[in-house]
């Protein structure tokens, strides 16, 4: 009997999609199938399998990509919804997170918080440089905002980064540092980068929290995994952490 999910797969492929428990990595070029196995191999977990959709986490790096999954997924499943079946970019996966349970972080955060792009982000840092009255022909914001961007991706916060601040420049973005993060938290809003940050903190301080997402996920399928980042790291760590 033909097989949807098995049949148009090379030998590699199959073998990808058809491994059973524990850790697999795939090294595969540009233009290999690497969202083809990962949508396949969700449809074997759950046609095969018989696995839980609520147990499968698949995590990709663009909204497109995510969307390209996803509807692969339910073109094989020949459904047009899965409710339960997580499918997302790391940013995606975390507001998810952090929409159900920020308020465990004991901040004034609320389920409700809005997101800022990198747009808004430069521009709020924009705004913060005219209030203090500081140039931005000097102090592009453009550079601000990526100085205080990496400094959240090294788990620095706005203290933490005035205490380390060397010259002019850094010292500067210290000063910013501290309005931007005060400004957000009044206004009851994230940048891209606290999702990631914020969603490690509660998984790393909260274990309850840990616990619930590490017990669900049983499956976690990662394309094009950027191993060299530590909080993609360690999000995935935690939340892999059962099995």
């Amino acid at each position: 009997m033909p097989d949807p999910v098995l049949d148009p797969l090379n030998p590699e492929q199959r073998a990808a999609v058809t491994h059973g428990d524990g850790p697999l990595l795939v090294l595969a070029g540009a233009g290999s199938g690497k969202t083809r196995v990962i949508a396949h191999r969700i449809a074997y977990l759950l046609l095969h399998k018989h696995v839980s959709p609520r147990s499968i986490l698949a995590v990709t790096f663009t909204n497109k990509a995510a969307g390209e999954m996803r509807e692969r997924v339910m073109a094989l499943l020949k459904k047009d919804a899965l409710p339960f079946l997580w499918i997302g970019t790391f940013h995606a996966t975390c507001a998810r997170i952090l929409r159900a349970d920020v308020g465990s972080l004991g901040t004034p955060y609320t389920k409700d918080f809005t997101i800022l792009d990198a747009d808004e982000s430069q521009g709020l840092v924009k705004s913060i440089l005219k209030d203090r009255g500081i140039s931005d022909r000097n102090f592009p914001p453009r550079s601000v905002a990526s100085a205080i961007s990496r400094a959240k991706t090294a788990g620095q916060d706005a203290v933490a980064y005035e205490a380390k601040a060397v010259g002019h420049f850094a010292s500067t973005v210290a000063v910013v540092y501290k309005d931007y993060e005060r400004r957000l938290l009044s206004s009851n809003a994230m940048d891209f980068d606290d999702l990631l940050c914020l969603t490690l903190r509660l998984l790393e301080e909260e274990k309850e929290v840990r616990s619930r997402y590490a017990d669900r996920f049983q499956y976690v399928l990662v394309d094009e995994y950027q191993d060299t980042n530590r909080i993609q790291y360690e999000l995935l760590r935690h939340l892999s952490s059962r099995w």
